[in-house]
């Protein structure tokens, strides 16, 4: 990514918690927030874990950004994918 010109950040901390992936490229701010399904887990249930989490730890409630954009994904390990997505609002 950073050899893409974007500004990755890993990880990233605040007070509450930390997201997994944070991303600038251009004018929007991309939070993400990954989780992963393995054998018979729902993934239905991991994507609402990851929206609770994300609201409930206020991941990229510092950025200053023109358009911020929140979402979790869901990876499956059987199906070498993500399965599930969302895009959280505020």
């Amino acid at each position: 990514m950073a050899g893409a010109g974007l500004e990755p950040k890993i990880e990233h901390h605040n007070a509450f918690g930390r997201s997994d992936l944070e991303v600038r490229a251009g004018e929007r701010y991309w939070i993400l927030e990954l989780k992963v399904v393995r054998g018979e887990e729902s993934s239905k249930e991991k994507l609402r874990e990851g929206v609770a989490q994300m609201l409930s730890r206020h991941y990229g409630d510092e950025a200053v950004s023109k358009e911020k954009i929140r979402a979790v994904l869901v990876y499956s390990i059987e199906k070498k994918q993500f399965v599930k997505w969302q895009e959280v609002s505020s």
